[in-house]
């Protein structure tokens, strides 16, 4: 898995969660058939966190495919975003690339095309060719091949990099609860303190 999402949405709570498994893969129907138990399972530390919950809905289930477009150099046609080249959802990089694209679009590309007659393919090359474009591109696939290993390679480096960032979420967490104790403890002294002291 990459992550779990839980928010409220009115009276009720969704949760969004991202995985990597094979559609074929037989967790997938015992996730619909027994949800709740199958997260428990797979995040033994999540009843901690949400309490007893049902699910009442549907479970929808929708692969993510990585690609990117061919034959997209077409005259007066220009792809931007997901159209172009798919982002992974996980790695949260598609509105990034496409307000690049879009930027890029508006503030370079248009106004030259504009200054001259005909909407060629050797313009529209011009936008698939920008570095700005390319640069994000190249780093929104890095990220999700990244986010992937890091979520489930057994390599030992990859072992490595997600105990240390256990470990460093765990002392996160450990500095957070333990400021919420002191904060908790002070107001008390100050009354006890003001309490205490004689009037004049």
């Amino acid at each position: 898995m990459a992550y779990l999402t839980l928010f409220p949405v009115g009276s009720i709570m969704r949760a969004n969660l991202f995985g990597y498994r094979d559609l074929h893969d037989p967790w997938l129907r015992r996730l619909r058939e027994a949800p709740e138990e199958s997260l428990f399972a797979a995040m033994p530390g999540l009843r901690k966190l949400t309490g007893k919950f049902a699910v009442t809905d549907f479970i929808k289930i929708r692969p993510v495919d990585l690609y990117v477009t061919s034959g997209y150099e077409q005259p007066g046609i220009v792809l931007v975003g997901d159209a172009f080249a798919t982002s992974c959802p996980a790695a949260g990089t598609g509105v990034r690339k496409v307000l690049t694209d879009v930027e890029r679009l508006c503030n370079v590309h248009i106004p030259r095309w504009l200054a001259t007659r005909g909407m060629g393919t050797e313009k529209i090359a011009a936008f698939y060719d920008d570095p700005v474009k390319r640069a994000c591109d190249a780093h929104s696939a890095a990220k999700a091949y990244h986010l992937r290993s890091f979520s489930i390679d057994t390599g030992l480096p990859w072992r490595a990099r997600r105990a240390g960032k256990f470990v460093a979420h765990f002392g996160i967490g450990t500095l957070r609860q333990m400021g919420e104790r002191l904060s908790a403890r002070s107001p008390v002294r100050q009354r006890s303190s003001a309490a205490s002291s004689p009037r004049p």
